[in-house]
C-alpha cells in the first residue's frame, strides 16, 4: 500500500470522506472536508490506532496538514518513505 493511501484512509475513516477527494502533502487539515472540532478527534483516533501509542499534545498540535501526518507516521516507524 502507498504512503498516499495509509494517510488517505485514516483521513476518509475519520472524516467519513468521498472516494474522490483528492489529497497531497501539502493539503492543509482547513482545507479537508468535515474537520471540524470532532472531526479532530476521530483523526486523531485514527492514527493513535495506527501508531498503537497515545499521541502527545505537542504531536496533536504538530499536524498541520498531511504531510505532518505522514511524517509522524514515518518517525514512528509506521510508514517507511519508499523511493
Amino acid at each position: 500500500m502507498e504512503m498516499v493511501d495509509v494517510v488517505g484512509e485514516i483521513l476518509r475513516n475519520a472524516l467519513d470522506l468521498d472516494e474522490d477527494f483528492t489529497m497531497t502533502d501539502a493539503t492543509r487539515l482547513e482545507e479537508i472536508p468535515n474537520l471540524d472540532s470532532m472531526g479532530r478527534v476521530r483523526m486523531v483516533v485514527e492514527i493513535e490506532k495506527v501508531l498503537g501509542v497515545p499521541l502527545s499534545m505537542d504531536q496533536i498540535l504538530g499536524i498541520e496538514s498531511v504531510g505532518s501526518i505522514r511524517a509522524l507516521l514515518v518517525a514512528q516507524g509506521k510508514l517507511s518513505i519508499e523511493s
